[in-house]
């Protein structure tokens, strides 16, 4: 799954794609964060089952996000989301 993401992110670079690159980059960021926590417990890196949660703990935070802009009538924000 990681190679998948970087591939993506390689490929949002060459094409241009700036929202697609930040997205990617930002799920990157979290990996490597969950990295560096999983080492101080010891283990040496997240499974694909952890880069799964992360995944699904961040499409959650997005559409709360997306909620309070449309509760907030800031429809061009939440379309963002």
């Amino acid at each position: 799954m990681r190679t998948r993401l970087v591939d993506g992110m390689k490929e949002a670079m060459k094409s241009g794609e700036k929202r697609k690159l930040s997205t990617l980059r930002l799920i990157n960021a979290a990996i490597k964060d969950r990295d560096i926590h999983a080492r101080g417990t010891g283990n040496e890196r997240v499974t694909d089952d952890d880069i799964l949660a992360i995944l699904s703990k961040m499409i959650k935070q997005r559409e709360e996000s997306a909620r309070v802009y449309e509760e907030g009538n800031r429809l061009e924000l939440a379309a963002q989301e």
